[in-house]
């Protein structure tokens, strides 16, 4: 019985991973050398700022290009997406980027979620996070 319920739990990891992003993830934060055009910085800065739109796309593609390109200074705005954001999918995807950037407050966000968020679906998503092996969580599987 055990065995089944870390098959299925690693199944919902990775299709949720498979779900939530789609293309290639950085294995760290992008650097100058391979993007000399890209102002990191400055998108970052959009990034977190996309996180209060109105507009539900745009909130979740922000969460998700924040966790892909690990981007350490939005992890107290992604912890506030996964406190207060009013759809399921966004909080999940709030989690996974933080499990991603890997800082310890993120990490104890996720923990956090897991145990008191109000919807099952994102607390039993924040734990399968939580008990997967972080070398497996990757957008490409």
């Amino acid at each position: 019985m055990k065995t089944m319920t870390i098959k299925t739990g690693s199944a919902i990891v990775l299709t949720a991973l498979t779900v939530l992003f789609s293309g290639t993830v950085f294995p760290s934060v992008p650097s100058a050398k391979e993007y000399p055009n890209v102002d990191w910085q400055r998108a970052e800065l959009n990034y977190i700022a996309a996180l209060t739109s109105d507009n539900l796309g745009v909130r979740r593609s922000a969460v998700n290009f924040l966790g892909e390109y690990r981007l350490t200074n939005a992890i107290e705005p992604l912890i506030t997406v996964l406190k207060h954001d009013k759809v399921e999918n966004v909080r999940m995807a709030a989690a996974l980027a933080l499990i991603l950037i890997g800082v310890p407050a993120g990490r104890a966000a996720v923990e956090e979620a897991s145990l008191y968020d109000g919807s099952d679906k994102v607390a039993k998503f924040c734990q399968s996070l939580l008990t997967a092996d972080n070398s497996s969580i990757s957008a490409t599987e």
